[in-house]
């Protein structure tokens, strides 16, 4: 039995990285592990109360979404705050959880491996995660409503049960999950996205047929 912290680190309180993190309470607690959940955000101005609680954890299990290619800036900011304080972190196991809207893992695996990077410097045993596309579909919804929702609750269960076990879970186990988009559909997309940028743009009086300034002038 193990003391597992669960720290939901969205600034939205029921959306789908609390699904997720939901989930992976019940299947510990079930287990018979000791679980608390914390929201970073109401905590934002209580660092000392976070530090009291990391420091009674034995796991870590953080679960938040991908905002530009990595957690939300309050999550890095957490992080550099609790590398300061050294002497609430003891060698704890470190899982995370990161969703987005793209469909594809590797747009938000960064994520991952800054909390990889950070287990390094802090002399934490960073153990794996799990990433999981379409999440802004479910907008909190259950997992159900998305089209490859049968893969990600069976690969979900084998991640919680890397947590409880104490195991690394590799790369694939989320991989496996992931929802297959034909190219094609990748290529209406791109070219639908690029056209409401382009329109965007000349709405803000941009020419966007002229000359990048980022091209370097030979």
């Amino acid at each position: 039995m193990k003391n597992i912290l669960l720290f939901h680190v969205s600034p939205r309180q029921k959306g789908t990285s609390y699904v997720l993190l939901q989930m992976c309470m019940e299947y510990l607690s079930e287990k018979g592990h000791i679980c608390e959940l914390m929201h970073l955000y109401p905590n934002l101005n209580n660092p000392e109360k976070i530090r009291e609680t990391v420091n009674r954890a034995d796991t870590l299990v953080f679960s938040g979404p991908c905002y530009i290619n990595t957690y939300p800036a309050d999550t890095i900011a957490l992080l550099e705050d609790l590398s300061v304080h050294r002497e609430v972190l003891h060698g704890q196991y470190i899982y995370g959880i990161i969703q987005g809207g793209m469909p594809y893992p590797h747009t938000h695996e960064s994520g991952l491996s800054m909390l990889e990077m950070f287990c390094k410097k802090c002399d934490l045993a960073y153990k794996g995660g799990f990433v999981m596309g379409l999440g802004a579909m479910l907008n909190g919804q259950p997992i159900k409503k998305l089209p490859n929702s049968k893969k990600i609750n069976r690969q979900l269960q084998i991640f919680f049960e890397h947590i409880d076990k104490e195991e690394d879970s590799p790369r694939q186990v989320y991989q496996v999950a992931q929802f297959k988009v034909p190219s094609l559909v990748y290529r209406i997309m791109s070219s639908t996205m690029n056209r409401k940028i382009d329109n965007d743009l000349t709405n803000h009086g941009i020419d966007v047929k002229q000359r990048s300034p980022y091209f370097i002038s030979e």
